[in-house]
């Protein structure tokens, strides 16, 4: 009986996680590009998997100059975004963006938007800091964010 259930277990827990996931099957493998990305948040940051995986339920494609959220459970990842070809940019932008949705969903957004960027940014940071490889425009696009956010948040403090 005990194999029984074991086996049943195992199956049950061999399929995909995020399947729960909405992902349109359109653009040049995007789809398979972000089920890499969430497949690697999965592997590197069980924290950072676990908000993705409890606040965002539809991933759509957008043109747009930035990536952002639709509430309560959308990311919406920019044309230009997938077009770049980096699994852990999307990995990334998936981490930063379901952060967004966590702290609206849980009401936790601070009044300062620029406080809020900084702190998803700096969520980015931390989950690619456990990555293996990033590539260097990705690492200082972060940093640099992190800075200007910052930045903006001191000259708020300052008024």
């Amino acid at each position: 009986m005990r194999i029984a259930a074991s086996i049943i277990l195992a199956i049950l827990f061999s399929f995909n996680a995020y399947s729960q996931i909405e992902i349109p099957d359109i653009g040049d493998g995007w789809k398979n590009d972000v089920d890499s990305a969430i497949q690697l948040i999965k592997d590197t940051d069980t924290a950072a998997y676990r908000i993705l995986m409890d606040n965002c339920k539809i991933i759509e494609f957008i043109i747009s100059d930035h990536s952002s959220t639709k509430l309560p459970h959308t990311i919406a990842i920019t044309v230009s975004d997938m077009k770049i070809g980096s699994i852990n940019n999307i990995a990334c932008l998936l981490v930063h963006e379901s952060y967004h949705l966590y702290l609206s969903n849980f009401n936790l957004s601070p009044v300062n938007p620029d406080k809020e960027e900084y702190l998803c940014y700096l969520k980015e940071y931390e989950f690619m800091s456990k990555l293996a490889y990033v590539e260097d425009w990705l690492f200082i696009n972060t940093f640099n964010k992190l800075l200007h956010y910052k930045a903006e948040m001191n000259k708020q403090k300052d008024k």
